[in-house]
């Protein structure tokens, strides 16, 4: 967990501190990140990086959760196959063309596996599903851009399935 002092330092020294972890967690996985070299790129002492962050973990996430609030939209109010389809192709359009790119491809591909699992949210077996689909499309059209369309287009088949053809299927 992000320590409270972090929130309280100079937008400066926050920005250079962020803009290190970006670029360290940008091109290293969590495993071989190094805090050497987010200090040194931000000009902190080893110290204040333990000051703001309990460790590596914890800063990554801290990372990951900013790049989330900037790229994602998030569900609002009853949501539909289309709706999240496009949600999803919106998110994939974002985030490719982002600073965050490198970080959410790391992530995906090495990351995601090291981090603390979550417990899982109490949502209706059809909003669960939606959302497992829609993040599984994410993840295969970042991995490989290439094939971006046709992972968007298997999901936009597969959430037409999961909600079926009636209009009034919706989440939310």
């Amino acid at each position: 967990m992000v320590k409270a002092t972090f929130e309280n330092l100079s937008e400066d020294k926050q920005s250079r501190v962020t803009a290190a972890l970006l670029k360290e967690f940008s091109a290293h996985t969590l495993a071989s990140a190094q805090v050497a070299r987010i200090v040194k790129e931000a000009g902190i002492a080893r110290g204040a990086f333990y000051k703001y962050f309990e460790d590596l973990t914890d800063a990554y996430q801290y990372l990951f959760k900013l790049a989330m609030r900037d790229l994602h939209t998030g569900l609002t109010g009853r949501m539909g196959a289309d709706e999240l389809y496009q949600m999803t192709k919106d998110f994939v359009t974002k985030a490719a063309g982002s600073q965050y790119y490198d970080l959410i491809r790391l992530h995906y591909a090495a990351n995601e596996s090291l981090l603390p699992s979550s417990k899982p949210q109490k949502m209706p077996a059809i909003a669960w599903a939606a959302m497992t689909l829609s993040h599984e499309a994410i993840k295969e059209a970042l991995l490989d851009p290439d094939k971006a369309d046709f992972y968007l287009k298997r999901e936009r088949e597969a959430l037409e399935n999961l909600f079926g053809s009636q209009d009034d299927q919706q989440i939310g």
